[in-house]
């Protein structure tokens, strides 16, 4: 139930975030934000007109916004199993249970790129008619893939221009707001080869040209350089992983610079994921997991995870934005663990802890056309927040596991107990 309320917090994130409003209050009627000031300043009727909320030793945050997610896989070792043993009924169960653990970490909006029409429609309906909680969702039912191709087991399989046109306009006929194209291969299937296309450039700018007169947002896997550029060359909006392996299997990756400055000009975004693979290393270093085998079409020359990081670094530093997806469902990327996207970017990448916030939230929101709703603490945006104890600006590992969290003006955890 949307009530009027003041969230009063030690630490209150200003609108850029870039600093601290030290004792600061969010002001908040029917379920947006109607204003931010410091707690001394509060009128003296407040608690007559207001529920106040006073959060304590907290730093508050716009809810954090994730561009990447497969609501029904189960980000266990054995996730390649249960997609492909599980019915529909047992992914809705475990789909309806990831969404609850993942609004209640402090993520109030995700992104669906890959999970059956079946069950993340079916979940959203019901998230949006109350009958069930989770994060705002923005799906792209089923990616589009080849016969055989990476996710076949959840996806559309189609092979040829007009195959993957009808399949577009499908998704968006049952409610996609994104479309997902596997543009290369994928590690998760073993009948994929990561470093090979699914589509040319041709296909891929077919399937652009569709989405955009639909008004919807077009994004793809790609794992390889000749991925990469299909991409660019296609104008895709969204790049997913992005990594530059080289096509031949004994050679390691084949990064190119002008391919990179292309992407910069035409303002494409790149969902780096490596949130879940520090997430991977921290399960095999900590608890003794075994690492996963390489895949078949990587075997031959498995290029070393800082490599990868090195690249995507040289990307960024040449001027391609990133958002923060998870790729939650994948092995050890737990449906509450999306901030370890922003812990992977200050450890892994250098970035400074205030500007992986801003990507974690904000950045992120901006990507996904959502930024005049989310992703900030100003007003006239919706009263999405996140509560965290400590200080992630100093400690970005505070920045787990959310101990209030509110949606759209909803208190759904208070204080570390969940109200849902």
């Amino acid at each position: 139930m949307v009530q009027n309320a003041v969230f009063k917090a030690a630490r209150v994130a200003d609108e850029d975030l870039s600093g601290w409003l030290p004792d600061h209050a969010v002001i908040v009627e029917d379920g947006c934000i109607k204003g931010v000031s410091p707690s001394s300043s509060l009128p003296s009727d407040t608690s007559s007109r207001y529920t106040v909320h006073d959060l304590g030793d907290v730093s508050l945050l716009p809810g954090l916004v994730d561009a990447h997610c497969h609501m029904h896989c189960s980000a266990t070792v054995d996730a390649l199993h249960w997609a492909l043993t599980d019915d529909n009924n047992r992914l809705i169960m475990r789909s309806v249970d990831a969404m609850r653990r993942a609004l209640l970490s402090g993520t109030t909006t995700v992104r669906d790129l890959g999970s059956r029409n079946e069950v993340a429609f079916p979940v959203k309906q019901a998230i949006d008619d109350g009958s069930i909680p989770g994060p705002r969702l923005i799906l792209a039912g089923t990616p589009i893939t080849i016969t055989a191709g990476h996710c076949w087991f959840f996806g559309t399989e189609a092979d040829t221009v007009d195959e993957v046109v009808k399949a577009v306009r499908h998704q968006v006929k049952l409610g996609a707001r994104v479309i997902k194209m596997m543009a290369t291969g994928g590690m998760f299937t073993p009948t994929a080869n990561p470093r090979r296309t699914q589509y040319d450039a041709a296909t891929l700018r077919a399937a652009v040209l569709e989405a955009e007169r639909l008004g919807v947002q077009i994004v793809a896997h790609t794992l390889s350089a000749d991925g990469i550029q299909n991409c660019v060359e296609a104008g895709i909006h969204h790049l997913i992983h992005a990594r530059w392996h080289h096509v031949d299997p004994a050679q390691g990756l084949d990064y190119d610079q002008a391919v990179v400055d292309r992407m910069v000009e035409q303002g494409q975004w790149v969902d780096p994921t490596i949130g879940h693979h520090l997430l991977g290393e921290e399960a095999v270093a900590q608890r003794g997991v075994a690492p996963a085998p390489p895949h078949w079409a990587v075997s031959k020359h498995v290029v070393a995870p800082q490599e990868h990081l090195d690249a995507l670094g040289r990307m960024h530093e040449s001027g391609v934005r990133f958002t923060m997806g998870l790729d939650m469902g994948m092995a050890h990327a737990d449906h509450g663990k999306s901030a370890a996207n922003a812990w992977a970017h200050h450890e892994q990448l250098g970035w400074d802890t205030w500007k992986a916030l801003r990507a974690s939230t904000a950045d992120t929101a901006e990507a996904l056309l959502l930024g005049d709703q989310v992703g900030r603490i100003r007003p006239g945006l919706k009263a999405d927040l996140a509560a965290f104890r400590g200080d992630p600006a100093k400690k970005i590992r505070d920045l787990d596991n959310a101990a209030t969290v509110v949606q759209e003006g909803v208190v759904v955890k208070l204080n570390g107990e969940a109200l849902i």
